[in-house]
């Protein structure tokens, strides 16, 4: 029997990654980040804990590992938007994109955002995680300000506050009764006629 290839041995290692960060993100999901062990996580992945820690080295760092998978996620769709040059139909593609995350990543969403409020995680990724934002707000403010839109700063706040509060409803609070898709339109028509009015 011939010895695996550097190419096998990658795809082998990656798969194993792969299957803790699922196991790892279910328990999340299911008992909250701060209160899941490593063993816990390693028996769910059907893995040794030597094994768990020759790829990550706690926690945190799978933590870290399956936000920066999806961020990847969010960065391509993010392209979409940057694409988009007109404001107004900025605006529709950036709320809709944002509704399209609540609903097909919202696994996700609903284990991090506690995790955030707690402060479990280091300052590098708190860092990256507000540097997201602080991008998308920057871009709102941009496309309130080309429209003529009066304080555009507070605009571009006022949206971004919206939005959490939308998703800690949906996620929460409300959950499967919550009009996800009617505050979806209804935001998109509110906003696409504040951009054609610039007021």
């Amino acid at each position: 029997m011939s010895p695996r290839s550097k190419k096998s041995n990658e795809e082998i290692r990656n798969a194993s990654k792969q299957t803790i960060a699922d196991s790892a993100l279910a328990l999340f999901i299911h008992d909250g980040y701060l209160n899941v062990t490593i063993d816990q996580i390693a028996k769910k992945a059907g893995v040794s804990k030597g094994l768990m820690y020759n790829y990550f080295s706690g926690k945190e760092e799978l933590l870290s590992f399956i936000i920066e998978r999806i961020m990847t996620e969010v960065s391509a769709l993010g392209a979409i938007i940057l694409a988009e040059k007109d404001p107004v139909n900025k605006m529709k593609v950036m709320l809709t994109t944002t509704f399209k995350l609540l609903r097909e990543k919202g696994d996700f969403w609903k284990t991090i955002m506690p995790v955030i409020t707690q402060k479990a995680i280091s300052e590098k990724m708190e860092d990256r995680l507000k540097a997201i934002l602080v991008s998308v707000t920057k871009d709102m403010k941009h496309m309130f300000k080309v429209c003529g839109v009066k304080n555009p700063e507070l605009e571009a706040y006022q949206l971004g506050a919206l939005l959490d509060g939308i998703a800690w409803h949906y996620f929460f609070l409300f959950e499967d009764n919550y009009p996800l898709k009617k505050i979806e339109k209804e935001l998109i028509r509110k906003y696409t006629k504040l951009l054609e009015n610039g007021e």
